[in-house]
């Protein structure tokens, strides 16, 4: 026997035919006949009216769209104008604060006797509302009371006296 050789296995390995059922031919199943397709099919008559109701439908709806976009447009404007308006209105609102704000501060600075400071918020508020009749008068008296230290105030207590 040869010695230990996995008790008889390799014989059985070898000695087996695995290409048998490869090559093992099975009989062909036998089929029924379909029965032929007896339809014929013909050219369908093109109709007038699908054509015309095709257009009236596109007429229709190039009219709709347009009617609808003529009145939203309108209502875009009334809404870009009333927008406008309103940013117009907050543009006022706030710069009369500031001026008011301005005003005040230069006016506390000018009673703690700050007339540099004073000039300088009265300044600023001119450029927010130069038609202050009130701002004007106090320019003219904070640039009078640094007309006394400083030549070139008088420079612009002169310009603005003009002007006036």
């Amino acid at each position: 026997m040869g010695g230990y050789m996995g008790l008889g296995l390799q014989q059985w390995i070898y000695s087996r035919d695995p290409q048998k059922k490869m090559f093992k031919k099975q009989p062909l199943k036998s089929f029924t006949a379909l029965p032929k397709y007896s339809r014929t099919f013909k050219l369908q008559v093109n109709r007038k009216e699908n054509k015309k109701l095709n257009g009236l439908i596109t007429v229709l709806f190039v009219f709709c769209t347009l009617l609808l976009s003529v009145f939203t447009i309108k209502h875009f404007i009334d809404y870009s104008d009333k927008h406008t308006q309103a940013v117009i209105n907050i543009t006022k609102k706030k710069d009369l604060e500031t001026f008011s704000f301005l005003v005040n501060s230069g006016e506390n600075r000018l009673l703690n006797n700050h007339p540099l400071g004073a000039y300088s918020e009265f300044k600023l508020a001119y450029k927010v509302n130069p038609e202050s009749e009130r701002l004007n008068q106090l320019l003219i008296e904070t640039l009078s009371i640094l007309c006394v230290d400083n030549n070139e105030f008088c420079k612009e207590l002169d310009h603005t006296l003009e002007f006036q």
